[in-house]
């Protein structure tokens, strides 16, 4: 009986474990379809031929192509939350981490691949900004903006809460304007500069 029980908690093992490498397996083809025809032109058909599975396991993974959009951009956003709470814990100047968010974007948007997913997943920040549960990126942004006031360099008046979702607002813009390469763009620096010129404190 014992014997049993182990050999179908090993099977059941395997079986999920063959479940998540399939899961993986689709959402690197699903992103590789979309960095080369965009969410709508992306096929559902194309996906499963190159992982060689059917129609109805990529459904069972992902309900519509969005899904492999929301399950990057989560990714993305926790990589990002890890790298400002430990900014957080350190005490860098407000000024310093937020130049490091834009970077980070920028350095994104500069290889040529990830240009689309980027600016897809912006739109789908806002076709579903009223009701995506969350917002990691924003939480921690607000919570440097939090500790930034109480070191004295942000103005007492604004809530960190709106600070941080000004700074997004002026961030989303500013990567849009990137995706147009034949127009000049102001400088991550100069982006900081502006946005936090209305936000500081005055000394």
């Amino acid at each position: 009986m014992e014997r049993d029980v182990q050999e179908e908690v090993s099977a059941r093992s395997a079986r999920e474990r063959q479940r998540a490498e399939t899961r993986e397996r689709l959402f690197q083809a699903a992103l590789d379809e979309i960095r080369q025809e965009g969410v709508g032109g992306a096929q559902v058909d194309r996906i499963v031929a190159s992982v060689g599975v059917a129609r109805g396991t990529f459904y069972f993974h992902f309900p519509t192509k969005e899904d492999v959009l929301i399950e990057y951009d989560r990714r993305r956003e926790l990589e990002i939350v890890e790298v400002l709470q430990a900014v957080l814990q350190h005490g860098v100047p407000l000024r310093l981490a937020l130049t490091g968010i834009v970077s980070a974007f920028t350095a994104i948007e500069a290889v040529p691949s990830e240009r689309r997913l980027l600016l897809e997943t912006v739109a789908l920040h806002v076709r579903h900004m009223a009701i995506r549960d969350g917002h990691p990126v924003i939480d921690a942004i607000e919570r440097l903006v939090a500790a930034a006031r109480d070191r004295g360099e942000v103005r007492q008046d604004l809530t960190p809460r709106d600070v941080a979702l000004l700074f997004m607002g002026n961030l989303v813009g500013f990567l849009i304007g990137l995706a147009d390469p034949g127009r000049q763009q102001p400088s991550p620096e100069q982006l900081i500069e502006a946005f936090l010129g209305g936000v500081e404190a005055r000394r």
